[in-house]
């Protein structure tokens, strides 16, 4: 069930993509990638990670245009001298757990497939890499939404409103009549909230959150679903 249910009147529904649409990483495998890919480019383990950490902004926003970038940018500052066949080497390592990780969660596509039939423009908020966007566009998921924000390739991150915003402006679509679901990552939910959208805890009980890369998450008590397909609920047929 819904909990927290909106009477609110939908025309838009715009997800989050990680933890929401696709899983979210695990900590503990996401930052054993990095280290690994610091021993590769024989970088010290810790400084890498650190480095790694810093940079986060800048390959979220494009500042850093791509992940090899951004492995050059944290080796410059190491001091490391990367040789070809290790930065591929890494790199791989990268797009493995990726390609571990990057496919629909159960329901996602259900929920997509009946909420477009329904008649419903959707959209899609990321807080991203710059590796990102192409794995969406060629996963299953994509034909599905209609209007996409990549954190970095707009150069907005949550919860700044004009992150939602645009994505309600592509969808032509005002804030106030948009659905917006979660997994609560940068402080996303609150930030929907603020420019008037009606925010969505996606709070899977399957999922062990504590062991989840959510960045910034935010305590929330507003309404909350344990799967995406309860969203349906909440979405009649358009008339």
């Amino acid at each position: 069930m819904v909990a927290g249910v909106s009477d609110r009147r939908f025309l838009a529904v715009v997800f989050d993509l990680f933890g929401t649409l696709v899983p979210e990483f695990g900590r503990h495998e996401f930052y054993d990638v990095v280290r690994t890919m610091a021993v590769i480019l024989d970088a010290d383990p810790v400084a890498f990670l650190q480095a790694w950490d810093a940079t986060a902004i800048d390959r979220q926003t494009g500042r850093i245009p791509s992940m090899e970038e951004n492995v050059r940018v944290i080796c410059a500052r190491l001091g490391v001298t990367i040789v070809d066949p290790a930065m591929a080497r890494a790199m791989s390592v990268r797009a493995e757990m990726y390609e571990r990780s990057f496919h629909p969660r159960i329901g996602a596509v259900e929920t997509l497939r009946e909420v477009k039939k329904r008649g419903y423009p959707t959209g899609l908020v990321s807080m991203c890499a710059p590796d990102t966007p192409a794995l969406w566009r060629a996963c299953p998921l994509a034909p599905f939404v209609d209007a996409e924000v990549f954190s970095s390739e707009v150069g907005l991150r949550k919860p700044d409103p004009e992150i939602y915003r645009l994505a309600c402006d592509r969808l032509g679509i005002a804030p106030e009549e948009c659905l917006y679901c979660g997994d609560g990552a940068y402080g996303e939910l609150s930030g929907a909230a603020a420019v008037g959208m009606t925010p969505f805890l996606i709070a899977d009980p399957t999922v062990d959150h504590a062991e989840q890369l959510r960045p910034e998450p935010e305590q929330w008590s507003g309404a909350s679903v344990a799967d995406l397909r309860e969203l349906l609920e909440l979405l009649p047929a358009v008339r």
